[in-house]
């Protein structure tokens, strides 16, 4: 679930050609496609199938799916580092930034609930059972709070599984801009020369703290600590990259969190450190406008936000009548898992065309002041 978030370069100069971060657009199509495969088995409904099928085949393509949430949150610090590079951030700045992360997130988000609902209750009526989206009652706090990002905080269920990730990214966004901004703050009223050094070290300290054990770490946190370490080894990346930090603290830091997944076999902390390396490997090879640069990964690049927060119903509602067509069995389940993942994407891409252009467009009316000009977030 990763809200798109422009890899473009912002320039003071309108001569100064810009680039495009196509490996990471890549990434995200990736990620996207890789958790909707993750969804894929739920309530067994490709049992037939994925027992048909060799082991590592099943584990690789469909149980490692949610690794995807690992590449959005990685890939989120890496972006937002780069279109916050030359911000003056102020409590204005804070604010404007805020509206504009919302104005972008938000129409494609609201648009989902609507599609969740609408989806939960034709599925409630076929099946003759009581209209429960994500297998709870609605009620008005629980609609209220999604509205806010707030469901998880409030301990309330989710209407759709994948929100949870969402809710965790607007909390990522925010503290990083704060602290970004409480680091420019002390550098310019102290005179603190590692001001930067001194707000991240210990939100580095802290994040890798659940990782590693010493807190609790919950693979399904309510709030962003838990999995704060993935966002920040992003940002590491990219800082490390545009010599912001010394490489061998990035590695430092990531051998860490890599020893720690190992130890405890934890396969998303694993996957985060992997993605951030990778990242920055590709960064410094001056690759970042080359690889992975395919028309079809480019597209799920592109639609990979509404494919991440509509594919649950959406294919939900496809496979249901790809079974319904056909006699169970393994090529069954396996044509309405086709058949699923199509829909879904189709889906995603007339999303892209009909909301989430808009809500770029819309996001993009909130200007956003740096140092030279205007940066584009």
């Amino acid at each position: 679930m990763n809200p798109k978030v422009s890899s473009t370069t912002s320039t003071a100069s309108a001569s100064k050609p810009k680039e495009y971060f196509y490996f990471l657009d890549a990434l995200r199509g990736i990620a996207a496609l890789w958790v909707v495969l993750f969804h894929a088995p739920l309530d067994e409904r490709i049992a037939l199938l994925t027992s048909s099928l060799p082991h590592w085949l099943v584990v690789g393509v469909f149980e490692w799916g949610g690794l995807g949430v690992a590449i959005f949150f990685v890939l989120s610090g890496f972006v937002i580092a780069h279109s916050l590079r030359e911000a003056k951030i102020d409590l204005s700045y804070f604010g404007r930034f805020s509206l504009r992360r919302l104005a972008r997130l938000t129409p494609p988000y609201y648009v989902s609930i609507v599609v969740a609902l609408a989806f939960a209750f034709l599925s409630s009526h076929v099946k003759g059972e009581a209209f429960a989206p994500g297998k709870e009652p609605l009620s008005f706090p629980r609609l209220l709070t999604h509205l806010f990002y707030l469901q998880d905080i409030f301990r309330l269920p989710q209407i759709n599984e994948v929100y949870w990730t969402l809710c965790i990214e607007v909390q990522f966004y925010l503290i990083f801009c704060a602290l970004l901004g409480l680091a420019q703050w002390l550098n310019s009223s102290w005179n603190l020369r590692y001001a930067r050094s001194v707000v991240f070290v210990p939100a580095a300290v802290l994040a890798a703290l659940f990782p590693i054990g010493l807190l609790g770490d919950n693979s399904r946190p309510f709030f962003f600590l838990p999995l704060w370490y993935g966002f920040l080894l992003g940002v590491f990346a990219y800082w490390s990259w545009r010599d912001k930090l010394k490489p061998i603290l990035f590695y430092s830091y990531s051998a860490l969190l890599l020893a720690a997944g190992v130890v405890k076999s934890t396969q998303f902390t694993i996957g985060c450190v992997i993605v951030a390396v990778l990242i920055l490997e590709v960064a410094r090879a001056n690759r970042m406008q080359v690889w992975l640069k395919w028309r079809g990964l480019q597209f799920l690049g592109h639609i990979s936000y509404s494919l991440y927060l509509t594919h649950s119903a959406i294919y939900g509602a496809a496979f249901f009548l790809g079974i319904k067509l056909l006699h169970n069995s393994a090529f069954s389940q396996g044509f309405s898992l086709l058949l699923g993942i199509i829909a879904s994407v189709g889906f995603a891409a007339l999303m892209w065309e009909l909301v989430e252009k808009p809500s770029i467009n819309l996001s993009q009316k909130v200007k956003l002041v740096k140092k030279k000009g205007v940066i584009r977030v």
